[in-house]
């Protein structure tokens, strides 16, 4: 992306870069941050070789293969002719990959069981389709609703011979030697209690969740207060979507609450940079707006400053050769 920034745009990513305290790299695949080990209860899983700095890209891989899928739920027909389509064109050497994934056995169609449970989504186009993919190391990572790492599919990466993007893995923290570094399965669903969690990671995956915002420890009871008021919260941003100042006020604060308990419950992404650009968007309009409620506000470095939240968020998980870091970008520049 470097060759098609504007000096503005580079003085933003040197800006975030900084705040973050990350050198800019790229993604990169040649050192190797885990290896992939047994775990207790889980099978196998993943450890950091190392200790390993937040925003730091672990992995980078292409999918062994993919499937164009279009439903919701369960997997149509269609999709199990597309789903054997691509199993029959992998080498025998790759099919038996593909069979060392784990596969709960709950169904005799081992082959779309162990499909559904290790695919990751890659791309959903406003046609209504979504292609999903099988990552062979990356299914490796297991889960946590406090995850130390974010998985993302890249289009722009890719090589010569292959250019059709790449699944990143970037880390949302500092990761200290031996650590497991987890991913969040079910990453737009973090505002959801305990229980709703852990039913639908069961339903989909096969597995109890037990990790510390699902334990019964002081760490559990913690998160679960703090989800619990981030749903309050939510609903308190879906209700003020109107227009008159009360509304609007109200929304501003809703935001600021739910990203002041997403910090605490140490979520990065999506939902905060996802608020931070909707915080932004808030102080674009009212200074459209010229309300004199917020005279006292200083709306210019305040959107500046909710933009470059988002930045730094998508940086942070994203990497800062992505498409979301030019949307955030293009944004930033408008006021």
């Amino acid at each position: 992306m470097a060759g098609n920034l504007s000096d503005r745009d580079r003085h933003e990513l040197v800006r975030a870069h900084n705040e973050l305290n990350l050198a800019p790299v790229l993604p990169c695949s040649e050192f190797q941050y885990f290896h992939v080990v047994p775990i207790p209860g889980k099978g196998q899983g993943c450890r950091a070789r190392t200790n390993i700095s937040r925003g730091t890209c672990i992995h980078v891989e292409k999918p062994l293969f993919s499937v164009k899928r279009v439903e919701i739920g369960g997997m149509s027909p269609a999709t199990r002719q597309r789903l054997t389509h691509e199993l029959n064109r992998l080498r025998p050497d790759q099919y038996q990959q593909f069979l060392t994934l784990t596969c709960p056995g709950r169904s005799n169609d081992q082959d779309q069981e162990r499909f559904e449970v290790n695919n990751f989504q890659m791309i959903i186009e406003d046609a209504g389709f979504s292609q999903q993919g099988v990552f062979l190391d990356a299914a490796r990572f297991n889960h946590s609703c406090l995850p130390n790492a974010w998985f993302n599919w890249n289009p722009l990466l890719g090589d010569e011979r292959r250019p059709a993007g790449r699944l990143t893995v970037y880390t949302v923290r500092n990761i200290q030697v031996g650590e497991e570094i987890l991913v969040d399965y079910q990453n737009t669903n973090c505002y959801e209690g305990r229980i709703t969690r852990r039913r639908n990671l069961h339903r989909d995956y096969a597995f109890n969740c037990n990790c510390d915002a699902c334990g019964y420890r002081q760490r559990g009871h913690l998160s679960e207060e703090r989800r619990a008021a981030m749903r309050a919260a939510e609903a308190l941003r879906q209700a003020n979507q109107g227009q008159h100042n009360g509304q609007r006020w109200n929304l501003r604060e809703s935001i600021l609450r739910l990203r002041e308990l997403l910090d605490q419950e140490g979520i990065v992404y999506p939902q905060k940079a996802t608020l931070s650009g909707e915080l932004a968007e808030w102080y674009y309009r009212e200074w459209g707006l010229k309300n004199p409620l917020n005279l006292d506000l200083n709306l210019r470095d305040l959107f500046l400053e909710a933009s470059r939240d988002r930045l730094k968020a998508e940086i942070l998980c994203l990497g800062e050769n992505s498409e979301e870091i030019r949307a955030s970008l293009d944004a930033t520049a408008r006021m």
